[in-house]
């Protein structure tokens, strides 16, 4: 899989993550990094999509096996970074259709389009016979680490992505403005370029990481900037290493890769979300990248010598 010139290397696949994995051979990725569905958060309109599930330990088990199909295709030094969101419970009232949230309300016309306005309720109920009352935040992205701690997978660290936020509507606790990255290894030994991942001064860096880039803004939805991925290629995988990411969306893994001279492999269950990856792929660097890069995006002028100088004063 190494071999550039391999058909899969530099593309974005349609399919749904668990099969297009079992397409792969053995130990043929350097690196998986990704960002799959939250829970109840987005329906894609794909009968295989994760993310509907009306039991979370159903969503949790969907994430299980797709990974564990990553830690068959990755290399034994290889690592898997998985970026995940939580949520909290909310009163099962909102999602009637008459509710504050339902499928006919004002908020649900301005700002659900693509959020799931069927089976949230049941979700609801779930979490509630789970023992979570409304306002619950519920743990998520721990319970998806700790189920895949429980499958093999060593958990080396939780990252905090802080995310600066407006202020949410909520008076009674404080804004949510962080989401959690978290870091496994299939060995405990594995590959770890340190380099990229020292502060300014040679130290190491922390497990706070404040990204205030902006995610692409031509994406329909949440996707995590490049900023804040932009270490972890670099640390993860070597130039011309293969990086896979079972859950491309807007193809922000496999942008970053190309800027850093390495490979990738991209999937995606949406067909629009796979167009919009190659897009945005082929464009390749664009001023914001320029930005992030430290690219010199001044415009270059010739320099024009004496004699230059003095002719164009005769012509004027």
């Amino acid at each position: 899989m190494n071999d550039a010139t391999h058909p899969l290397i530099d593309t974005v696949q349609v399919n749904d993550a668990l099969t297009f994995l079992k397409t792969l051979p053995d130990e043929s990725i350097q690196s998986i990094i990704t960002s799959p569905p939250y829970f109840g958060q987005r329906d894609y309109g794909a009968e295989q999509q994760i993310g509907l599930e009306m039991h979370p330990d159903a969503y949790i088990q969907a994430l299980v096996s797709v990974f564990a199909e990553a830690r068959r295709v990755l290399r034994n030094d290889g690592t898997f970074w998985l970026n995940i969101g939580d949520n909290y419970v909310g009163a099962t009232s909102q999602h009637k259709a008459g509710g504050s949230q339902g499928k006919n309300s004002r908020y649900s016309r301005k700002h659900m389009n693509g959020i799931p306005t069927t089976g949230r309720k049941i979700r609801n109920k779930t979490f509630y016979e789970m023992g979570l009352p409304m306002k619950s935040l519920v743990g998520m992205p721990w319970r998806v680490a700790f189920a895949l701690q429980s499958d093999g997978w060593i958990l080396r660290c939780d990252i905090i992505w802080h995310r600066p936020a407006t202020s949410e509507s909520v008076k009674d606790r404080p804004t949510h403005a962080h989401e959690y990255v978290f870091m496994f290894s299939k060995k405990q030994k594995y590959y770890y370029d340190r380099s990229t991942m020292l502060t300014e001064s040679g130290a190491n860096i922390q497990s706070v990481w404040r990204v205030t880039g902006s995610p692409f803004s031509g994406a329909h939805f949440a996707v995590f900037p490049a900023e804040l991925i932009e270490p972890i290629v670099q640390a993860s995988c070597p130039m011309n290493g293969v990086i896979l990411d079972p859950f491309g969306g807007s193809g922000t893994v496999g942008l970053v890769a190309k800027q850093h001279q390495r490979h990738f492999i991209l999937c995606d269950i949406s067909p629009e979300n796979v167009a919009l990856a190659q897009q945005r792929i082929a464009c390749g660097i664009t001023s914001d990248d320029k930005l992030r890069l430290g690219l010199d995006m001044k415009p270059k002028t010739k320099k024009i010598s004496s004699k230059e100088e003095q002719a164009q004063k005769l012509l004027l």
